[in-house]
């Protein structure tokens, strides 16, 4: 009765669990597959997990009595997976999977079982996509640089778009704007179109481009439950100095004047001295 009860709970959460499309780019250092409950969990030994039904062994990950057990985990997720060792308490069972790989795409699940019962509440859909960071390069002194990021046109109202940077990690803008969060590096210094919606161009502007800012930046776009994300490096060099050529125009001037110097030594000075000593 009380696993009946249990199933019955858990089926009532999974109506409104998470789940969607997941993409990322192979050669990120992680992607999150989202999984939230709110409901009642099991008493005795919750068991929290992560599968794929095409795999063999098809677990991912699990979690029971806030801990993680990994003993009969699919070894070619070993020692890549890591979930909130505060699930339990916040209902966040959302699965890290770190450098993701094109193998690694698939449909996950994510369930919870009191050790009998197990019942499924999010299904998360994760393409891995071939590593086509986009490359821009900028030198320091322009006015601006635009790093790409493009999705479908026609975006659904409660979009949200983060620009990150990897590393370190900053958080660089977000759409809609929420400054108390931004990194202060980049205070005034970001700008987004404000059709971003409409037009699926989610590209970033950046001003002022100093060399501290290359890197490797992130867009995550969230529509609901699902997620783009797209990566672009950027370079800054440092502006080409002044004073190379002028530098350059004094040596071949210097050049052009010790070897007048020597010619004129040795075949007019030379040729003056020759008749005296006869």
């Amino acid at each position: 009765m009380e696993t009946l009860l249990l199933a019955v709970l858990l089926l009532q959460v999974s109506q409104h669990a998470l789940g969607g499309v997941v993409e990322v780019h192979e050669g990120a250092e992680s992607v999150l597959l989202p999984c939230e409950f709110n409901g009642v969990p099991p008493k005795d030994d919750p068991h929290f997990m992560w599968t794929r039904e095409d795999l063999s062994p098809k677990s991912v990950h699990l979690q029971r009595a806030e801990k993680d057990d990994l003993t009969e985990q699919n070894q070619r997720f070993r020692g890549r997976t890591a979930m909130n060792p505060d699930a339990l308490q916040t209902g966040n069972l959302g699965l890290t999977l770190m450098k993701p790989q094109q193998s690694d795409s698939g449909g996950y699940s994510c369930s919870i079982s009191d050790g009998t019962t197990e019942v499924k509440f999010a299904e998360v859909q994760l393409k891995v996509k071939a590593n086509e960071g986009v490359e821009v390069g900028a030198t320091e002194g322009a006015e601006s640089v635009l790093l790409p990021c493009r999705a479908a046109a026609g975006l659904p109202t409660g979009t949200t778009v983060e620009w990150t940077l990897s590393e370190p990690p900053r958080v660089v803008h977000v759409f809609p704007k929420l400054s108390q969060i931004q990194d202060d590096v980049y205070c005034s210094r970001t700008e987004m179109k404000e059709d971003l919606l409409t037009t699926g161009d989610l590209s970033l502007t950046l001003r002022q481009p100093t060399v501290r800012d290359s890197g490797s930046y992130v867009c995550t776009v969230h529509t609901g439950p699902d997620v783009l994300r797209q990566r672009v490096e950027l370079q800054v060099k440092a502006p080409f100095p002044v004073w190379i050529p002028v530098v350059s125009v004094l040596a071949v001037l210097v050049a052009v004047l010790v070897t007048g110097g020597l010619f004129y030594h040795f075949f007019f000075r030379e040729g003056e001295l020759t008749p005296l000593d006869v």
